[in-house]
């Protein structure tokens, strides 16, 4: 009886490093992705692709990143998460871990450069709060683009203006 429950827990903890194993390789593909990713308008570093990896596997799972196509089957980064369609739930927590992991605020804003005026940079950071970042993020994680697009000009229609 002894030898079996042995056994029984060497396999549970063969199992459990397995899966352990498979999320840092989960965690490692998202990152991997998010960095291949960066471009003109979208710079994240290492330490932030990392955050945001890990984070995307703790708060949505392996699994549905591989059903939502962000990594493969195989554990490795996919080709794209262009059009990534993700359930409300699950792209409310990529939203927040994004939120968690950089400083979206600052991303968008750095784009922006020297050429807008002192005011409307003012503008900018006022109404540019992290609740308008999150409906933005959490429209752009459902596939939502126009939604998304709406929220973030609607804040920032009066600075426009100005």
């Amino acid at each position: 009886m002894k030898i079996r429950t042995i056994g029984v827990a060497a396999v549970l903890a063969l199992a459990l490093t397995s899966c352990g194993n498979d999320d840092q390789a989960a965690a490692d593909a998202v990152a991997a992705g998010v960095m291949e990713g960066n471009d003109d308008t979208f710079q994240v570093t290492q330490e932030q692709a990392d955050c945001l990896g890990e984070g995307m596997v703790d708060e949505i799972g392996t699994d549905q990143l591989i059903e939502y196509k962000i990594i493969t089957k195989d554990l490795e980064q996919s080709d794209g998460i262009d059009s990534v369609k993700m359930s409300q739930s699950d792209a409310e927590a990529a939203a927040g871990v994004m939120q968690d992991c950089a400083d979206i605020k600052k991303i968008f804003t750095d784009q922006l450069g020297d050429s807008v005026p002192e005011e409307a940079a003012a503008c900018i950071d006022e109404n540019l709060s992290d609740e308008v970042l999150n409906e933005f993020l959490v429209a752009v994680f459902m596939d939502d683009q126009e939604a998304g697009t709406q929220s973030l000009m609607g804040a920032l229609q009066e600075c426009l203006s100005a």
